[in-house]
């Protein structure tokens, strides 16, 4: 009978671990070449590819704004002068590119009578365009310089280079301002927050005693009238929409003190200046006319009832602070609140225990007030005082030209700005922590605010100031949507850690028979190596 020799395996225990070696190869290749590439696709964060390092470098590239400045005199010699002693005032600005420009007289300037006319035809011949402006020389001046509503200036005869450029800086262009919002140092001063894209505009008739106080006003015809036609003026920032109602028996939480007067009525009553918070935080509560995601400028008109009218405004020196017969005064960016005390003779009725009078709320008065403070909430109106320069008043519902072109340019950089500032931060951010999900939808809102942010500076580079506040508008929007959007917060509670933490004691025990595997593979190799061997 045949033996097998104890060093050569049978034909059986070959065949055996061949199939041994190809099931551990196939567990191997299905756990390791299957198994955890797929494991470690299915838990990767889905991240779009940014522009960070471009993103990051927006600060290197400065806002710089073109500008382009007229300037006619009568004596051709005298422009040049000022116009080379200005370029070298503005020749080391790092945010303005200034371009003076020389008007030369013409013949029909000669015939000019009044300064209206001189500035019509001087128009007509050098068209401006939107952020331009220009000075004209007209010696029959009393100040040195008279600001008109449109983007002009008249100036006599012997104003200097450096009053124009002090109205320039101040006025005008408002460099301070733009250095406030440019600067990264807080010691100068708080700065205002970048324009919205829309708000919603609340005017709120408050009457605490109806029965008492028969106050008539058609309000929302007040409204449509003065408020709406301004704020379509301004509508190349922001959208507004514009809401009013009446509130009844919402009185404000205030004391009044008593005051002895010559009136008829002999006495009146006194709001101190300091109560002026807590009368808002008491009214505040009532005056929501519906839920919005906009933010909301408030203008509210308080009726007072005859037991505490006519109500004036008093400062900490016990001095009234009554302006033109309005007490009113505004608290950014809130809103703006008007006191319409009742005429004398409803109130006379009043103490008499007679019935009570209707009256109607001035319509003028009222309007007037809350166009001035819509200046002051939304930061148009200039109120640097200048030795020498006066302002005309206002007789249209439009801001004065300039100041609201000053106001574009100054939203266009504070937009720009506020917008890198915010890219810069949410890219920085997402280098920082690997596991937010970057979608395609975040990833567009911050590659769209980049392009319009180079394309807005650009367009200020260029004199193309409509353009620019467009952009700059566009790209404010798109990072505010790309920084609070929700998808970055969709797995920001499961990082990376967590994700090893969770799969390791499950993928660990599988493992153990793949490492046995190998283990055992190895031997059966060493083993067919000795055996070629021997």
């Amino acid at each position: 009978m045949e033996q097998t020799s104890p060093l050569k395996p049978n034909r059986r225990d070959k065949t055996e671990d061949k199939y041994r070696i190809a099931a551990t190869i196939a567990f191997i290749v299905v756990i390791v070449g299957i198994g955890v590439p797929m494991w470690w696709k299915t838990t990767t964060v889905y991240r779009v590819n940014l522009p960070s390092s471009a993103i990051q470098s927006l600060s290197d590239q400065p806002i710089k704004t073109a500008v382009e400045v007229a300037i006619y005199t009568q004596q051709p010699s005298r422009a040049q002068l000022l116009i080379t002693e200005l370029q070298n005032a503005f020749s080391d600005s790092d945010i303005w590119n200034v371009e003076f420009k020389q008007l030369v007289p013409f013949a029909k300037a000669a015939e000019a009578h009044t300064p209206a006319a001189l500035e019509k035809l001087l128009l007509q011949a050098h068209p401006q365009s939107v952020g331009d402006f220009i000075f004209i020389e007209w010696p029959r001046l009393e100040d040195e310089l008279l600001l008109t509503t449109e983007r002009s200036a008249l100036m006599r005869s012997d104003v200097t280079s450096n009053k124009l450029a002090q109205l320039l800086h101040s006025k005008i262009l408002q460099t301070y301002r733009i250095n406030q919002i440019l600067s990264t140092d807080e010691r100068l001063g708080a700065k205002s927050e970048a324009p919205q894209p829309a708000y919603d505009v609340v005017i709120s008739v408050l009457n605490p005693k109806p029965r008492l106080t028969h106050a008539q006003w058609n309000v929302a015809l007040a409204a449509q009238t003065y408020i709406e036609p301004f704020l379509a003026q301004i509508s190349d920032i922001s959208n507004y929409t514009v809401r009013t109602q009446w509130k009844y028996r919402v009185a404000i939480e205030a004391e009044v003190k008593q005051v002895r007067d010559q009136s008829k009525l002999g006495r009146h009553y006194a709001l101190q200046e300091s109560a002026l918070p807590h009368l808002l935080t008491s009214i505040a509560q009532n005056l929501s006319a519906s839920i919005t995601d906009k933010p909301v400028i408030n203008l509210v008109v308080y009726i007072a009832p005859c037991s505490t009218a006519p109500m004036h405004i008093y400062n900490s020196k016990n001095e009234m602070l009554t302006r033109d017969g309005v007490d009113a005064f505004i608290s950014p960016p809130w809103g703006g609140f008007i006191i319409a005390n009742p005429p004398e003779r409803v109130c006379l009725a009043h103490v008499n225990n007679e019935p009570p009078l209707a009256f109607y709320v001035n319509t003028n008065d009222n309007m007037q007030v809350m166009l001035d403070q819509l200046h002051k909430l939304l930061d148009i109106s200039n109120e640097v005082q200048m030795a020498g320069v006066k302002t005309v008043d206002i007789e249209q519902l439009a801001p004065r030209r300039w100041e609201y072109e000053s106001y574009m340019r100054r939203s266009a950089i504070r937009h720009i700005a506020t917008a890198s500032n915010t890219l810069q931060s949410l890219v920085k951010l997402l280098d920082q922590i690997s596991y937010i999900v970057i979608d395609d939808k975040v990833a567009t809102a911050i590659t769209n605010s980049y392009v319009d942010i180079l394309a807005a500076k650009a367009a200020l580079l260029e004199h193309r100031l409509l353009d620019a506040s467009a952009l700059a508008k566009r790209a404010f929007v798109a990072s505010e949507r790309g920084f609070f959007d929700a998808s970055l917060l969709a797995q920001l509670y499961f990082p990376d850690e967590q994700k090893y933490a969770i799969y390791i004691p499950l993928f660990l025990p599988v493992m153990v028979p793949v490492l046995s595997s190998f283990n055992m593979l190895r031997k059966l190799l060493q083993r067919k190596r000795k055996e070629k061997q021997q």
